[in-house]
């Protein structure tokens, strides 16, 4: 009997064993898959990197994945891995031309395209099964738990939201183009850039940066955007296919989770301002009265995202304060400027202690750019950093980077004054106005954020918000960045949380009485609504004007 055990024991080591050869040797040819349309020698790196990574993954990260398999969630792995290996094949870049080559000279054989495909999809499934299980066994199932916890309310309002935008996309996308992927019918079929305030959505949508993890757009600003996009974009990609007979299913679906994972976030925070249920709902209306929320709920862009991750790493160490906070990877993955947020969301019980977790991150997010097959993003870096540095006001006063930042305070709450303009290309353009004087209201709006500071000034969610809000005023102000192009709307979304939170611990702080609390905040709301809705209106007759489909 006791032989018969070992030697289960050791059948068992030894799949175990296999399982990580598997796994060890599938990984570079997924690599290989997802990589960019780079050099001979900076493949060969990445393969070698890809290889150190597999058995460092393989024996020390996933090395207890190994032991024991949910075998529902394997199955269900499988499945949804040979789905991506479709998504994947569409939106990779051509990198069979190297292999071929070289079988051509090793071999004298010509390989076609398609056993290109075929054999490499083979190759590299095993790696992409094992990772996928890991993300549904780990994260999926995190989410569920939160989904879980939530409260009744919580899960309406939710639902609202998801149906309202659904039911909105739909309508918005099957009559303009203007918001997801400009084309102009009176004048030419080709894609367009800048056409709402400086939004690349035509490019962004069109070349799928959420699918296509070496689109330009996923530069250095967020390097492995696709990568953390690439889960959620899947989903409404199979979802897209599934729901074929509504037009345009694909865009409409990929918004609505987009617009879902906004409602997400603004959840989270109150869950961190310990709202309760009127409060949530009070939370939750004005937020999205203001105005980068009700427009950045329909253009398509890339900021949802971030702002999700982002406020995901900060809810995580807020509620649980993780040792090592590895979901800001996350967060700074899909922006790289979110790396100023770590000191605020990691545990500082020493110096040394600190720099550990420092080094965790970074070692993991090495390894992710390794396997995502994005180095050459940051071989390249010096050289792109230079031709964005063309966006910055370097060249700008002071004073004209500091109205239109007190500008962009104001329109994190009020819609900007625009006009219609052509662009570069010579197409109508829905472009800020210039700004010649200082905002009164913008001022107003950053001293109440000062004030609420200060009176809770012991609260970490204070805290973090109001680094926040200087962050923003360093990066939009001091560096000017976007100040060219007189675009700073474009990163409303992406600062705007931090100031509404503020501003809500700020009535929190002063008043008391719930209903006077109900009526100050439902006042603000119609107040919001009577700037906001014209405006979004006249957004939407730019685009029946235009962009009509």
């Amino acid at each position: 009997m006791r032989e018969f055990a070992q030697k289960m024991v050791d059948t068992i080591r030894e799949k175990q064993i296999i399982y990580k050869v598997i796994f060890f040797i599938s990984l570079p040819f997924l690599t290989y898959l997802l990589s960019g349309n780079n050099n001979m020698i900076e493949i060969i790196a990445t393969l070698v990197l890809s290889l150190i990574c597999g058995a460092f993954l393989s024996f020390k990260v996933f090395k207890d994945t190994f032991k024991k398999y949910n075998y529902k969630i394997l199955a269900f792995a499988c499945f949804i891995s040979l789905y991506v290996e479709k998504i994947m094949h569409m939106y990779s870049y051509d990198v069979s031309r190297y292999i071929k080559a070289l079988v051509h000279r090793i071999f004298n054989y010509e390989l076609s395209d398609t056993s290109f495909v075929l054999i490499f999809s083979i190759l590299s499934l095993p790696a992409l099964i094992q990772l996928v299980y890991i993300f549904i066994d780990k994260v999926v199932r995190k989410i569920y738990t939160i989904y879980k916890n939530m409260e009744k309310v919580d899960k309406k309002i939710i639902a609202v939201i998801a149906i309202i935008g659904f039911i909105s996309t739909a309508i918005i996308y099957n009559f303009t183009t203007s918001f997801y992927n400009a084309r102009n019918y009176l004048k030419d079929n080709g894609t367009m850039y800048d056409v709402i305030y400086t939004s690349d959505s035509s490019d962004i949508f069109n070349y799928n940066a959420y699918l296509s993890l070496n689109m330009p757009e996923n530069d250095i600003r967020q390097p492995l955007f696709g990568v953390f996009s690439y889960p959620f974009a899947a989903i409404a990609y199979i979802l897209s296919e599934l729901l074929f007979f509504i037009p345009n299913s694909y865009a409409i679906i990929l918004n609505t989770v987009q617009i879902i994972l906004l409602s997400l976030s603004v959840y989270m925070i109150t869950r961190m301002l310990n709202l309760g249920k009127n409060g949530k709902i009070l939370y939750f209306i004005f937020s999205f009265c203001t105005f980068p929320m009700i427009t950045f709920s329909f253009i398509m862009e890339q900021y949802i995202f971030t702002l999700f991750y982002l406020i995901l790493a900060i809810y995580v160490y807020y509620t649980n304060c993780m040792e090592t906070n590895y979901l800001y990877l996350g967060a700074v993955g899909t922006m790289i400027t979110s790396g100023v947020i770590f000191p605020l969301i990691s545990k500082f019980k020493s110096f040394k202690y600190w720099v550990i977790n420092v080094l965790k991150c970074f070692a993991a997010f090495v390894v992710i750019t390794i396997v995502s097959g994005r180095m050459y993003v940051f071989t390249t870096c010096i050289r792109d950093l230079g031709l964005l540095l063309r966006f910055s006001g370097q060249k700008l006063a002071f004073i004209v980077k500091l109205k239109q930042f007190l500008y962009f305070v104001q329109s994190i709450f009020i819609a900007p004054a625009s006009y219609v303009v052509n662009n570069a290309s010579g197409m109508p353009s829905y472009q800020l106005l210039n700004v010649d004087s200082i905002c009164i209201i913008g001022i107003i709006i950053l001293a109440l954020c000062i004030i609420s500071f200060i009176l809770n000034r012991k609260e970490k969610l204070s805290i973090i918000s109001f680094c926040w809000v200087a962050f923003s005023f360093v990066v939009l102000c001091l560096v000017g960045w976007g100040t060219k192009e007189n675009g700073l709307i474009l990163y409303s979304l992406y600062f705007s949380w931090a100031y509404i939170v503020l501003l809500y611990m700020l009535l929190n702080k002063l008043v008391k009485n719930e209903k006077v609390k109900i009526g100050i905040v439902v006042a603000l709301c119609v107040l919001l609504l009577c700037f906001n809705i014209p405006e979004f209106v006249r957004l939407m007759n730019f685009g029946l004007t235009y962009y009509r489909i």
